[in-house]
């Protein structure tokens, strides 16, 4: 059994209520894309966002710790591989007609792990491919504020926000435009958070979001090196359960922590004969 543990910033530049799912500019919620941004996707992205924000943190999802059968694997070579969704992923709410708010399934979901010649690709399978959506929501908004700094190291986004806003107010004065206008907007919307009682849309920081799904696809292994054992069982689904928090209203980006467990044939076999399965307090 192999377990890949899994954090990092992901980024999600969507509409919100009172906007349709699908509005590219934003007009009653309150997210927004500034004057020269482009529009806004839903896209979930955990690497390489094509846009970003000043100030934001760095979006990147990897490998934080590789377990062997209960043991933690020191230095182990996918220790920082680079974890992503593939397929353009989207937070599947749709103004409640999917799903009500803190219950959106994430669809597609294409997980795929690279480092150097390595790579691993595996996905969910819908039993109805018209309707991929059941099975696949989240378990309703889930107050973490504990959890959330300990894994950002933020424990009050009001401040990085008060920060923020003090290195935007410079940046103004020499920015030309559009940036100049996408400042003042932005600008704008962290002062009346920042003077709102609670703190505004800095609120959501401490809530997220928990998803459990199996990958069922047929597994993309490429591993020259040998990095996985051989006994990683391929025709069985790999659970993978994770979270998604934190979210940075200014910055549109979000914190993700789980687990892909990779499970071997002697394990696939145990649990089909009904002998006991371990038992780990280890969770996302």
């Amino acid at each position: 059994m192999i377990d890949l543990v899994f954090r990092g910033w992901f980024q999600c530049r969507l509409a919100t209520d009172p906007d349709p799912y699908d509005e590219p500019r934003g007009v009653s919620g309150y997210v927004h894309a500034y004057a020269g941004e482009p529009d806004l996707d839903r896209v979930l992205r955990m690497q390489a966002p094509p846009f970003v924000r000043a100030y934001g943190p760095p979006v990147g999802v990897r490998v934080h710790q590789v377990w062997r059968d209960g043991q933690q694997q020191d230095e182990h070579p996918l220790q920082g591989a680079s974890v992503e969704l593939v397929e353009e992923p989207k937070f599947e709410g749709r103004n409640g007609v999917i799903a009500d708010d803190g219950f959106e399934p994430i669809w597609p979901f294409a997980l795929r792990v690279t480092q150097g010649p390595f790579a691993l690709a595996r996905r969910v399978v819908p039993a109805d491919p018209d309707h991929p959506f059941e099975g696949l929501f989240a378990g309703g908004v889930e107050r973490a504020p504990a959890e959330i700094r300990e894994a950002t190291g933020i424990g009050d986004l009001a401040a990085v926000w008060a920060e923020r806003v003090s290195r935007l107010q410079q940046d103004v004065e020499t920015a030309a435009e559009p940036e100049h206008t996408a400042i003042r907007e932005r600008l704008e919307f962290l002062e009346a958070s920042l003077a709102a009682p609670g703190g505004g849309a800095s609120r959501f920081f401490g809530a997220r979001l928990r998803y459990s799904y199996e990958l069922a696809s047929t597994p993309v292994v490429q591993d020259p090196e040998g990095w996985l054992p051989s006994s990683i069982d391929s025709a069985s689904p790999w659970p993978v359960d994770f979270w998604m928090g934190g979210w940075d209203a200014d910055v549109l980006c979000g914190f993700c922590w789980g687990q892909l467990r990779l499970p071997a044939t002697t394990d696939a076999a145990d649990e089909r004969s009904g002998a006991p399965l371990r038992v780990t307090d280890r969770r996302p």
